[in-house]
């Protein structure tokens, strides 16, 4: 399985982090914006914004429209890791698979 442990890597194992991720892949966005696309409150997006922020996976700035607010967007120098994480991830499901379904008997 491919390396997967960079820094704050685990915090994608949580479901709600990943969508979140996902969604800053598309394109940068509000806190609100984020809370609305995934159905949480407020307080509970910028918990989980702040501790992606603090792993070096995403990147907080002021919105460069209105000065207001922050937006954020994947973090580019966390790119590699998450892409093998989520490689990782992927493929070792895959290789779990195929074992098991040759110590069976069944393949």
């Amino acid at each position: 399985m491919p390396k997967r442990n960079g820094p704050g890597i685990e915090l994608l194992a949580d479901p709600t982090r990943r969508r979140i991720v996902t969604l800053l892949a598309a394109q940068p966005m509000r806190p609100a914006a984020i809370a609305r696309e995934l159905g949480l409150s407020p307080p509970a997006t910028s918990r989980q914004l702040r501790l992606l922020e603090e792993a070096g996976l995403v990147r907080g700035f002021a919105s460069v429209m209105d000065g207001r607010g922050r937006v954020y967007a994947i973090d580019p120098r966390s790119l590699r890791p998450i892409i093998a994480w989520l490689a990782g991830t992927w493929t070792g499901a895959g290789s779990q698979l195929e074992d098991e379904m040759s110590t069976d008997g069944s393949a």
